[in-house]
């Protein structure tokens, strides 16, 4: 949610509201659409949720909108356990995502070896379909025009060959740092930890929070962002998705 007030801040290229249920003392808060986006796309049709207050759970859910798919985060069990009860009572499906959580805390800037001997670039649009087609979870028109709405309006980073991208990083709605790759012939030579020294860099630079969520199955991007110094936090992100 934090990082979401960033992109709201800077235009709102994602289109997001946020709401509480009072203020300044609020029990619940949550990030959702501002428009109601195309019933085919979860990617913008995406919610974020915290809450305080047990007892306004039922508000939350009430202005959520079921009758399409869509995506929810939340690092809480208890919120997610109330999504899950909702969806069986809509007669809905929803599959569930447990991530690891982890942030830069420190304020100084990563050191990062051998920077003179490598080119580093912001990525474009123009870079949309390669990252789009690396992306765990891309594949499809929708997510492509997510990636691009995310290369337009928020900051990433890359290292250049040639003109060619040889690992990259970005962020999402968010403000995490998502879709790190690099391509199979460079890997193991440290360009992701690079890559991602660079961008968390930068994010520092704009006052933005400097934190990623990573699958529970891998291992080595968790031990690239220890060995940067990112700190993991107690809670896992419970990412829940409804398709259907």
């Amino acid at each position: 949610i934090y990082g979401s007030l960033f992109s709201v801040l800077k235009g709102n290229p994602f289109n997001l509201e946020i709401l509480v249920d009072s203020w300044p003392n609020y029990g619940a808060v949550m990030t959702r659409p501002l428009t109601v986006p195309p019933k085919w796309d979860p990617y913008m049709h995406s919610y974020s949720l915290f809450v305080r207050d047990e007892s306004c759970m039922h508000i939350v859910l009430e202005h959520m909108n079921w009758n399409q798919a869509f995506e929810i985060q939340s690092m809480q069990e208890f919120v997610m356990d109330e999504v899950k009860n909702e969806a069986t009572r809509r007669n809905r499906i929803i599959e569930l995502s447990l991530l690891k959580t982890y942030y830069q805390n420190d304020s100084e800037k990563l050191a990062i070896k051998d920077q003179d001997s490598l080119e580093f670039c912001c990525l474009s649009p123009a870079h949309s379909s390669l990252v789009d087609d690396s992306w765990s979870f891309g594949g499809n028109y929708s997510s492509k025009e997510y990636v691009t709405l995310c290369l337009k309006s928020l900051p990433s980073c890359c290292i250049l060959k040639s003109g060619s991208p040889l690992s990259w990083v970005l962020c999402d709605h968010y403000g995490a740092m998502r879709m790190l790759y690099t391509v199979p012939q460079e890997r193991r030579k440290g360009l992701g930890s690079k890559t991602c020294s660079v961008l968390a860099n930068i994010l520092q630079e704009h006052g933005r929070p400097v934190y990623c969520h990573v699958e529970e199955e891998n291992i080595p991007s968790q031990l690239m962002f220890k060995s940067l110094g990112f700190q993991e936090t107690t809670c896992k992100l419970i990412w829940a998705k409804c398709n259907s």
